[in-house]
């Protein structure tokens, strides 16, 4: 679940370095967004995509009829 359907980013692994020096692992989570998309072929699909995708305009949102 937790990658971007169109880029592909995932979490990464890094290290967080305190004051003093101590290295700690940390992760580095991609930031997604739950957004109903039309998909290239035409069908609305919900999906997880990162905000960068969606900035970039590379995602169609569904358009909600009332």
């Amino acid at each position: 679940m937790a990658k971007c359907y169109v880029c592909g980013k995932t979490t990464k692994v890094g290290r967080s370095v305190t004051f003093s020096g101590e290295r700690n692992p940390r992760l580095f989570k991609a930031n997604l967004h739950r957004v109903k998309a039309v998909l290239e072929d035409g069908t609305v699909k919900r999906i997880y995509v990162c905000t960068k995708c969606l900035k970039a305009g590379k995602v169609v949102k569904a358009v909600r009829f009332s």
